[in-house]
């Protein structure tokens, strides 16, 4: 059967997780070094008590993209970017981890037809579809909720509507402010819900598990290049469910 042309998924970029300062700027010197420009960048987006920094960077001749977030702790509360650290993944905790894959983003041709087809299986979204415009054109984006009880990992969906694949090494910003500001708001929140409960609502939580292993599988089997989500470890794990 004929694969919908929405569900031709390619990966477009990841976001990691850092434990600290230090290896914030030890990673964004390094990408630098290795031929990385830096595409977006802020030393702190959120709210008023919690936060971020973050920085993205695209590889002209690779085509790759890479994100990185410190998340900044208030006095009285944890901020989301640091969950992975503070409370470990994998069911146990992580003391000697210095990163942690948060997101994956997936590109897709037409997102409004992919979220209704999702949605109608059952999958559990976070946000809505945030519409919106980088230096290239139009980008719209949403994100999941995490997709295992005992990760932190959740997917972005997106579709930009310019050949994202043949930037090169044309300078410009590839993110949105006011999405990244609205994603950490909406997780912060989503995390408050997990501390005072320790429970998730995840992506196909909702589904018989069966149902969910065969959803995701459709998810992680349509990207291309074949194989590229599985060297992310949370979707590794969830894929052999």
């Amino acid at each position: 059967m004929a694969i919908p042309e929405f569900m031709k998924l390619k990966p477009d970029h990841k976001t990691v997780l850092v434990r600290d300062m230090t290896v914030f700027r030890n990673l964004r010197d390094f990408l630098v070094s290795d031929g990385y420009k830096v595409v977006y960048e802020t030393p702190r987006v959120g709210e008023e008590k919690t936060g971020m920094a973050t920085s993205a960077f695209h590889h002209p001749y690779t085509n790759e993209r890479i994100a990185m977030v410190y998340g900044i702790d208030a006095p009285d509360e944890v901020s989301q970017g640091q969950a992975p650290f503070k409370f470990g993944f994998d069911g146990k905790p992580q003391a000697e981890a210095q990163t942690y894959i948060q997101h994956l983003a997936l590109r897709t041709p037409d997102i409004f037809r992919f979220r209704e087809y999702m949605e109608k299986k059952g999958a559990q979204f976070l946000t809505p579809i945030f519409q919106d415009k980088d230096s290239f054109g139009p980008l719209l984006q949403c994100f999941s909720r995490e997709i295992l009880d005992d990760e932190w990992f959740f997917f972005e969906f997106l579709q930009r509507d310019y050949d994202a694949d043949k930037i090169g090494t044309k300078s410009g910003v590839q993110f949105v402010d006011k999405t990244v500001r609205s994603l950490y708001v909406t997780k912060q929140d989503e995390f408050r819900d997990w501390m005072k409960t320790h429970k998730k609502k995840t992506f196909l939580g909702e589904l018989p598990k069966a149902k969910a292993r065969d959803v995701f599988h459709e998810i992680i089997d349509n990207v291309d290049p074949k194989g590229y989500p599985l060297t992310v470890w949370a979707i590794a794990k969830a894929y052999r469910q």
